[in-house]
């Protein structure tokens, strides 16, 4: 067996070593050697783009990637290169889905606050935040599963002043809803601002909310769902039995039978006296604020759903709590904050849980424009200890000299020491012109 020889860095050249080849007096050599790093880097690249360049143009490659991608699409219906991109695009992108469990969806999602520019300089500042907020709503709803097409409505007051409302216009989804897409109309139903869209309000279901606002002024906000368990609910005889926590924390609900689409002025009347003075949750979910709408809303669908669900074991193995007992609950839920406020802060039913989804929103791409009570991170208060008013500044604008003024700045130089003090005028070319300076005797100019 033959001995190896020792081994040698780089490519073996049969000619001797490269060094033994090189002409100082090269032309080329010469020039290369001057060329900046830089310059070589640039030219290596663009030698490694050539070549991936001839690569991906070559008839070779082209055919070995069809036959790559036509075996990974046998080898089942979700093959892991499929899937490896799609979990970049969901890392990469906002997106949406039914659900607020887990926002993701194959499209980026529209930006709910699109009031910009000229546009936004119509509105009054209470006015956009409420168009945010029940544009944020219906996005809400779309996320939660109970939105029905183009269908139903959500409906809020403008002002108290005014009796104007604010709804979606008739043929846009809930995911499409944004806040200048939002309609104003008056109790009649009649456009006062159509928004940014040509469609207009749905007015045989919004006249069933004006029913209730003109009895109701205290409510600001109504949402109009048709969801399969609201509506199963809703026609059992029992109705919603006051059976899980959801439940009791609606409190009492009130029944409209169903007298068709059209609303006449006795239907109108028979709606204000079936809601009450108490009540607040129907067919259609009503509250003081946007907030407290969906506190109900948001329950009612959760009681609607138990109940669905516990039907087929028998409305006779059903044990409902007692009166006091539901009292206490409805009571607790009703003070804000979960029944757990504190004394920093005051919050309204339902404020604390809607805050928490706008920031999921938020989180999510959604651009809500929700102006949040309560910020997220805490920050620490300020002491005499931490005061930012008793520290220092680390730096300052005062300049002590001026370029040329030697006899107004602060630092003593040898210019202006040895300057006699018999000169009774002095010129300062920062100050312009000659000035006296009392008690001196001779003119000096000062360049």
């Amino acid at each position: 067996m033959s001995e190896a020889g020792p081994h040698i860095n780089g490519s073996a050249s049969p000619t001797g070593k490269y060094i033994d080849h090189i002409d100082p007096d090269d032309p080329e050599y010469i020039k290369n050697l001057q060329r900046p790093a830089e310059v070589k880097e640039d030219l290596h690249q663009m030698e490694n783009r050539s070549r991936v360049k001839v690569i991906l143009n070559s008839q070779a490659f082209k055919e070995e990637l069809e036959q790559v991608v036509e075996e990974q699409l046998r080898t089942g219906p979700f093959p892991a290169s499929l899937l490896a991109l799609q979990q970049i695009t969901d890392l990469l992108l906002p997106h949406a889905k039914g659900g607020l469990g887990n926002l993701a969806r194959a499209s980026a999602v529209i930006p709910i606050n699109d009031l910009r520019g000229v546009e936004a300089l119509g509105f009054a500042k209470g006015e956009k935040l409420l168009r945010c907020k029940l544009a944020a709503l219906y996005r809400l709803v779309d996320l939660c599963g109970w939105s029905h097409g183009i269908h139903n409505h959500i409906t809020v007051r403008v002002s108290s002043e005014n009796e104007h409302f604010l709804l979606n216009p008739f043929g846009l989804t809930y995911s499409e809803i944004t806040a200048s897409s939002l309609i104003k109309v008056d109790v009649k139903g009649d456009v006062l601002d159509p928004g940014s869209t040509y469609l207009g309000p749905y007015r045989p279901g919004f006249l069933v909310h004006a029913a209730i606002h003109q009895a109701r002024p205290d409510i600001k906000c109504i949402v109009h769902l048709h969801t399969p368990a609201a509506v199963a609910i809703s026609a059992l005889k029992c109705g919603l039995l006051p059976m899980s926590q959801e439940a009791l924390i609606c409190g009492n609900i009130s029944y409209h039978d169903f007298q068709g689409v059209t609303v006449t002025e006795e239907e109108r009347e028979k709606l204000a006296r079936n809601l009450g003075v108490r009540n607040k949750v129907s067919i259609l979910a009503c509250g003081e604020t946007i907030e407290e709408a969906f506190h109900y809303t948001f329950n009612v669908m959760s009681a609607c759903e138990t109940q669905v669900r516990a039907i087929p074991l028998g409305l006779d193995n059903i044990v409902i709590p007692s009166e006091e007992t539901r009292q206490q609950c409805h009571r607790v839920a009703g003070q804000g904050g979960g029944g757990v406020d504190s004394k920093e802060r005051k919050w309204k039913t339902g404020e604390l849980e809607f805050e928490a989804l706008m920031r999921t929103l938020d989180n999510s791409g959604y651009r809500t424009g929700y102006a949040y009570r309560m910020p997220v991170v805490k920050q620490e208060k300020l002491d005499k200890s931490n005061s930012e008013v008793e520290i220092p500044p680390a730096s300052s604008s005062f300049t002590y000299i001026f370029d040329g003024d030697y006899l107004h700045s602060k630092y003593i130089n040898r210019l202006k020491l040895t300057i006699p003090s018999t000169c009774n005028k002095v010129y300062s070319p920062h100050i312009g012109g000659l000035h006296s300076i009392p008690g001196l005797m001779k003119k000096h100019m000062i360049r």
